[in-house]
């Protein structure tokens, strides 16, 4: 789903105005997501907040791996991890490892 598309589907279940922008805000990290929308993004997407919700919370690795998720290879949580491990894949590299202090 486009971050329209989401911000669509959530405005139908929370009856609010999201716009793209602001779904982008919380996937980035730059505005955190309140009770309400957690409860309808994870109705929304068919998972619990403890495991769609765990970047936020600061439990992303041990969230997953706990709720039976069978192989968490790398959990992304801070932006530039994210582009690190962008420009090693373009590069034909393999990502780095991100057991490093934050």
């Amino acid at each position: 789903m486009t971050q329209e598309e989401v911000a669509a589907a959530l405005n139908q279940i929370t009856r609010l105005s999201a716009d793209g922008s602001l779904v982008s805000a919380r996937e980035s990290g730059r505005r955190r997501t309140g009770q309400r929308n957690r409860m309808s993004l994870s109705k929304l997407f068919g998972e619990r907040p403890e495991v769609l919700f765990a970047h936020q919370d600061g439990e992303a690795v041990s969230t997953l791996e706990s709720s039976g998720t069978d192989v968490v290879l790398k959990v992304l949580t801070r932006w530039t991890d994210l582009i690190e491990a962008m420009v090693d894949v373009a590069g034909g590299r393999e990502p780095r490892s991100l057991d490093r202090d934050p």
